[in-house]
């Protein structure tokens, strides 16, 4: 074997890298350079391919069916009256033939006087469940229309599912021009106005689930007031003119609702619900003045 002429005493001083590339010049001499370590990877699985829901913890199981949620939600007290946003015949407001030939009322708290039931309040699930009706979780929506007559926007409240690509359509019935203005928190803003008697409408594009209905206004009559609620699943109701709603077709199990109305905010954060199959669960949702801003 021909020797190689190796320094590795002083030169060991001169530097880390040098004594590196020294033992390394002796153990190939002496046939003792060690075999290149293994390299182990680890691949992690995506989540929902090991058998867990990706929306979950836990291994998915098969849902015991499913069941209803109904009820209604009331006002505690003397149904509060609210004073008009706009008198029938006031000529001081912007275009008045058009917005002052009707009474136009605060919707922001309408309790219906015979059930006290409060309507246009939002009861939804907090969260996506793992196991979504099949029925409920496909298909195409037609267009959620949002309209303008009188000018008031129909309706107050307006939900559209974003998981199935529904799309809000704004029209209006008006001889005048209008505005729709959002403000959303997690989708693009939409500001554009709308011609009058416009009847094929214009799209406003959500993508993603909003926490709560989120306003929508008209730059050119400051009074007209309604909200959007982009949401990703089927599980939501906007209450009645009495109070009442109606949740079909929840996954039996234990569930957590949420409960929204304008003037309140967020009046339940965490209404434990538990469905069972094929029954219905009611509940009766009573709130006094002291939750609304009156």
């Amino acid at each position: 074997m021909t020797s190689l002429p190796i320094n590795c005493g002083k030169n060991f001083r001169a530097g880390k890298l040098r004594w590196i590339a020294c033992l390394a010049a002796m153990l190939l001499i002496s046939g003792c350079m060690p075999a290149a370590p293994a390299i182990t990877v680890t691949i992690k699985p995506v989540e929902g391919e090991d058998g867990t829901d990706e929306s979950a913890d836990g291994p998915v199981t098969e849902v015991a069916g499913y069941g209803n949620f109904v009820g209604r939600i009331t006002f505690d007290g003397n149904v509060p009256e609210l004073a008009a946003i706009v008198n029938q015949g006031d000529g001081s407001v912007k275009d008045a033939s058009v917005c002052s030939a009707d009474t136009i009322p605060d919707e922001s708290l309408l309790v219906d006087p015979a059930t006290k039931g409060i309507a246009n309040a939002v009861i939804f699930l907090a969260k996506t469940p793992r196991h979504v009706k099949p029925e409920l979780a496909t298909g195409e929506l037609e267009p959620a229309v949002f309209d303008q007559k009188g000018c008031k926007f129909f309706p107050h409240v307006l939900p559209v599912r974003v998981d199935l690509k529904q799309q809000v359509v704004v029209k209006s019935g008006d001889p005048i021009a209008h505005n729709t203005h959002t403000f959303p928190n997690k989708n693009s803003g939409f500001n554009q106005a709308i011609r009058q008697n416009d009847r094929e409408g214009v799209v406003v594009p959500y993508s993603r689930a909003e926490k709560e209905p989120i306003p929508v206004t008209c730059d050119y009559h400051s009074w007209m007031k309604a909200y959007h609620f982009p949401i990703d699943h089927p599980y939501f109701a906007v209450t009645g003119p009495d109070g009442s709603f109606r949740i079909e077709g929840l996954p039996a199990g234990k569930h957590v609702f949420k409960i929204w109305q304008e003037r309140a905010g967020l009046l339940e954060r965490k209404l434990e619900v538990e469905i069972k199959p094929d029954a219905e669960e009611t509940a009766d949702l009573v709130y006094g003045a002291d939750k609304f801003q009156l």
